[in-house]
């Protein structure tokens, strides 16, 4: 099987919200008003409620309180919402995988720090719309979840040769399937219909070419994960792959900045996860 047959045989399994589709479906119309936005969003208590906490959150938040739905609209922007919108429905998307397969707890630890890293790098690399690195950062390593719930006899196979050959996973995946996570991770969301702006940096963020489209975002979602993995390697036993030197010369951002992102980015985990997953 390739990414897309793999990515199209979880479609029952792994979908977006219908909320999701419906707010980008009225963004998308000429005509559509912020009012019009705004009421299909209030139809989902809890979406609305997260989206407010996360409006006046210190770290997504804006200079002003924000009470409404409306309200946050017009500050944030139509297209700022929608990344929002898909964040907060990205985390329900999930919750059909097999527990025995990976932990969740972990999977969402690792992809929120991964996130919050890819927005702070967006917003030190001055990233117009920087919000969206932070989906992409979240949702950067779905593929994993696919290929656990469509492939688990060759899961074990990977999971013990990266471990006992002290070789990154993805290499690994890669040798055995023919294609690594991040493939499949980018062909879902592309199934999914979301903007090339992030099913690009997601499919290619474990191999950069300095000429492809979205290749600052690509190298910024490679960065963060492998700073994430680095920290990561001793509880996880798997290796951390190298960072590529093209991302390093296209974020050029200074290694001491580097480690101040990630104690930012630490700093805000816990607060994030509480705006995405409290109920």
């Amino acid at each position: 099987m390739n990414p897309q047959q793999l990515a199209q045989e979880v479609e029952n399994l792994f979908s977006l919200p219908e909320l999701y589709f419906h707010v980008k479906k009225t963004i998308d119309h000429p005509k559509s008003t912020i009012a019009d936005v705004a009421k299909i969003i209030s139809q989902d208590p809890n979406i609305s409620a997260r989206i407010l906490r996360i409006s006046n959150s210190s770290f997504f938040g804006f200079a002003s309180s924000i009470e409404s739905i409306d309200r946050a609209i017009s500050i944030m922007g139509l297209a700022h919402l929608q990344n929002l919108v898909l964040a907060i429905s990205a985390t329900k998307s999930f919750k059909a995988i097999n527990s025995s397969l990976i932990n969740m707890k972990d999977f969402w630890l690792h992809s929120v720090y991964c996130a919050t890293i890819s927005q702070l790098l967006g917003r030190k690399c001055q990233i117009l719309d920087n919000e969206r690195l932070f989906v992409s950062g979240l949702l950067h390593d779905v593929g994993h979840l696919v290929i656990y719930s469509t492939l688990p006899s060759h899961v074990n196979q990977v999971l013990a040769r990266a471990k006992k050959e002290q070789r990154p996973l993805e290499q690994v995946e890669t040798e055995v399937f023919g294609f690594n996570y991040a493939d499949v991770g980018g062909e879902l969301l592309k199934h999914w219909c979301l903007p090339a702006s992030l099913y690009i940096p997601v499919k290619n963020h474990t191999q950069l070419h300095a000429d492809e489209d979205y290749s600052l975002d690509s190298a910024i979602i490679h960065l963060a994960n492998i700073m994430v993995l680095q920290d990561e390697q001793k509880k996880t036993g798997f290796i951390a792959p190298p960072i590529n030197p093209s991302a390093l010369q296209l974020i050029e951002i200074p290694e001491q900045e580097l480690e101040q992102i990630k104690i930012e980015a630490k700093k805000n985990m816990v607060d994030i996860l509480k705006l995405l997953f409290a109920n």
